[in-house]
Parts: C-alpha cells; sequence; structure tokens
C-alpha cells in the first residue's frame, strides 16, 4: 500500500512540472493550405513588423533573412518575439514587397529570448559605421549615446543633438531631436540630414556584441553602429 501510494505522488508530480514548464515552449500545429509537400525547413528567428503592403509580419534570422510566412498566427505576432517554426516554401505565391522567402508554416513556437529580452541600451555609446547601404565619411563622425533610460545624445555629422528615445522590447522610436546650429560643408550637411531621417524613421533594432542595427519604416538597410 505504502509503495502504490509512492508511486501515484510521483506520478502526480510529475504530471504537474510538465504543466508548469510546458507553456512558452509548445508548438502550435498548423494546418497546411496548400497540397505542398516540398523539403521542410528549420527556421528560427524573430518576429518582426515591416511597413509595406499595410504591414507585413516576418521572421528574420540570425542571417538577416526575413521569411514571409503566409500563416502566421495571431499570437505570434508580436514585434521582437523570438521563434522557431517548421515551414516550407511556397514558390507559387507572390508578394509585392519581394521581403524574403514566401514559407508556409507547419507549426511554430515561441524560444528563449523573445520581446522585453533584448540587450540594454542605457549608458552605450555607438559610432555610426553604415548609413543604410551608403556608408559615412570619413571626416565627418556621427554618434549615438543613450544616456538615460529615455534620453540620447550624439552628433549628426556636424552638429551635436539631444532628444527623447522609445524602446519597447525590439521596438525604437526617436524624437522630438534638438540640434545646434553650425554649418558644415554640403556633403557633411546631407550626410547629417540623411542620418536625422533614418532615425526619425526608425522602428527597431538589433545587438549582437558590438554591433548596433537600427532599421527603418522602409525596409531598407540598416543603420549599422560599432560600440565606442
Amino acid at each position: 500500500m505504502r509503495v502504490t501510494m509512492l508511486l501515484a505522488t510521483l506520478t502526480l508530480a510529475a504530471c504537474a512540472g510538465a504543466s508548469a514548464g510546458g507553456g512558452a515552449g509548445r508548438w502550435t500545429e498548423l494546418e497546411p493550405e496548400s497540397g505542398n509537400d516540398g523539403e521542410v525547413l528549420e527556421v528560427a528567428g524573430t518576429v518582426h513588423q515591416l511597413d509595406i503592403e499595410g504591414g507585413v509580419f516576418v521572421i528574420e534570422n540570425a542571417e538577416g533573412t526575413r521569411f514571409n510566412p503566409t500563416n502566421l498566427p495571431d499570437a505570434f505576432k508580436v514585434e521582437g518575439k523570438a521563434v522557431e517554426a517548421e515551414a516550407r516554401r511556397r514558390d507559387d505565391v507572390m508578394s509585392l514587397g519581394m521581403v524574403g522567402p514566401i514559407v508556409e508554416l507547419l507549426r511554430i513556437r515561441e524560444r528563449a529570448g523573445s520581446a522585453g529580452a533584448t540587450p540594454g541600451l542605457p549608458g552605450t555609446r555607438w559610432r555610426l559605421e553604415d548609413l543604410a547601404g551608403a556608408g559615412v565619411l570619413d571626416d565627418a563622425q556621427a554618434t549615438l549615446e543613450f544616456v538615460d533610460g529615455g534620453r540620447v545624445a550624439g552628433n549628426t555629422s556636424c552638429n551635436r543633438f539631444t532628444g527623447a528615445v522609445t524602446i519597447s522590447g525590439g521596438a525604437i522610436s526617436f524624437g522630438p531631436l534638438a540640434t545646434t546650429r553650425r554649418a558644415c560643408a554640403e556633403a557633411v550637411m546631407s550626410q547629417e540630414s540623411r542620418y536625422l531621417a533614418a532615425l526619425g524613421a526608425a522602428q527597431r533594432f538589433e545587438v549582437s556584441g558590438s554591433t548596433l542595427l537600427i532599421h527603418t519604416a522602409d525596409g531598407g538597410q540598416p543603420l549599422r553602429f560599432v560600440s565606442e
């Protein structure tokens, strides 16, 4: 009798533990929308919303490839959510935005490192290395410093700037930004204008080691910074 009661107690404890830990990592199985039986892809990355086609959600992996799922569940349409999924390519489907391979998800789940777990930016300082694919002038350094939880400062290329920043998970927005009024060479002023415009259009960020990427609403190449 004592052995039977002990086994029952252990069984109940194991079931309780499985129930408590099965939430975040539990797979959501999806019904395929097509008869596609091609190769199954392993997709692991972060969910981002792009401001194109009225708003499209993608899963971007560590290499920067953006997978465009046709059937992403609403529960996973969260900026900055870290996910892993199994999918099949849908080369028979076209997208106006052409942001990356179109895929049909077979199953998906949340993984560790989701929204809210992005590295802290307050107290860090960065130097601009690439302005959305256009490079930067060697003699006109642009910087970005996160002074505290809600303020930024830096060099625009010619002038100094200060202003507000809002960070939530992997989302980021700047403004309003105030600058000094110094005049510089035309090329430097042009870079300054493009830098400030890009900060004004910022949507999300990623930190990887000593690199900071800030993505803008147009879905083009991000601003790339290195830590100072």
